[in-house]
């Protein structure tokens, strides 16, 4: 009797254990993981120098020290985890209504490389940095490692076209496991663009210089960034390569219709005088016909930082070379490319959406 109570004992705790075991897994099975969640959340990427980079946890802080990785992490929505930004990114946000709290550390040099000690001070767990404008900071990679700062190169001023940055785009986004975020910024990129393109599609191609100083000339380059937007806003750019120098009679032998430069002088004044001192300069038809426009500091930010934001940019210079397919006339574009003006009439935003129409 004793033997049968202690059978049936022992197959009924089995069967209650297997129970227990079974619901058990079956709850471990559907609940999410500490890996979905972002708690112990395990990814490795591969930044743009082919540097294979590992992340235990979502990145708590962020230090950014190039306007290109700021727009970017503005764009995803991640601007509440900065700890640490250069005083380029400041200004352009500024334009945007972003401020900084106190204890935001803002370094003021970033090139060729950021100053370490506020770095190391402020100890971003990922810094966000440009490998096309600062490629020294990676001999101190080393030291930020030790001091526990995952250094992340995008591709910034080293892309040449829309692609680039959509990779970079979707490298930060893996990064804090917001996808869905990076795609939609890539989505509204893309609009943008297409809207240009719409727009000047009809319209006449344009032999554009785009100069960044004088003497020596340098000028953007077809195979930049800024030299394939210019291919979309509806112009050509003549010269080869990535930033080139070129001679007054080369620049002379490609005759410009239209000459568009940064603010190099800081002076808009200055900056004309600078460029008609060319010589020969005045025998162009940009010249001829008054197409010279200098971009003021958002503009230019706009034109040469490859972040989301480059793609008013195009914007931007599609309304200079072709003003009259956005319903301007060439006396509504003014010589000089003030902030008051982009905010009218280009309207950038850091949800890079359409508000032109």
């Amino acid at each position: 009797m004793s033997s049968g109570v202690s059978k049936t004992l022992i197959v009924g705790v089995t069967v209650i254990a297997v129970i227990i075991i079974a619901t058990t897994v079956y709850y471990l099975m559907q609940k999410p993981s500490a890996s979905s969640q972002g708690v112990n959340r395990v990814i490795v990427v591969k930044d743009y120098l082919g540097r294979n980079i590992t992340l235990i946890g979502t990145p708590s802080t962020i230090g950014i020290v190039s306007p290109d990785c700021a727009q970017i992490i503005y764009a995803l929505g991640l601007g509440d985890k900065v700890t640490l930004i250069d005083i380029y990114s400041e200004q352009l946000l500024s334009y945007f209504n972003i401020t900084f709290p106190q204890n935001v550390t803002i370094i003021k040099s970033i090139y060729p490389a950021p100053p370490l000690e506020p770095i190391i001070m402020t100890h971003p767990a990922l810094l966000c940095a440009d490998a096309g404008f600062q490629p020294q900071l990676t001999n101190d990679i080393a030291t930020l490692s030790e001091a526990n700062i995952t250094v992340v190169f995008i591709g910034g001023t080293a892309n040449t076209n829309i692609t680039g940055i959509d990779d970079d785009v979707m490298l930060v986004a893996k990064m804090f496991g917001v996808q869905d975020k990076g795609e939609k910024v890539i989505s509204n990129m893309n609009t943008v663009l297409n809207y240009v393109r719409n727009k000047v599609s009809g319209e006449q191609r344009v032999t554009v210089a785009y100069l960044s100083w004088y003497n020596p000339i340098y000028v953007a380059g077809n195979s930049s960034f800024i030299g394939y937007y210019i291919g979309i806003a509806g112009g050509y750019d003549p010269f080869n390569g990535m930033y080139p120098t070129v001679t007054p009679s080369q620049l002379l032998a490609v005759n410009p219709d239209y000459i568009i430069a940064d603010n190099f002088m800081g002076n808009y004044t200055a900056t004309i005088e600078a460029i008609l001192s060319i010589p020969g300069i005045n025998s162009t038809n940009a010249v001829r016909e008054g197409h010279i426009y200098v971009l003021g500091n958002l503009a230019q930010s706009l034109v040469e930082e490859p972040g989301p934001l480059s793609v008013y940019g195009a914007l931007l210079l599609a309304i200079i070379l072709h003003p009259s397919a956005f319903g301007l006339n060439s006396t509504e574009v003014p010589h000089y490319i003030s902030a008051q003006w982009v905010m009218q009439y280009v309207k950038p935003n850091l949800n890079i959406t359409l508000s032109n129409g």
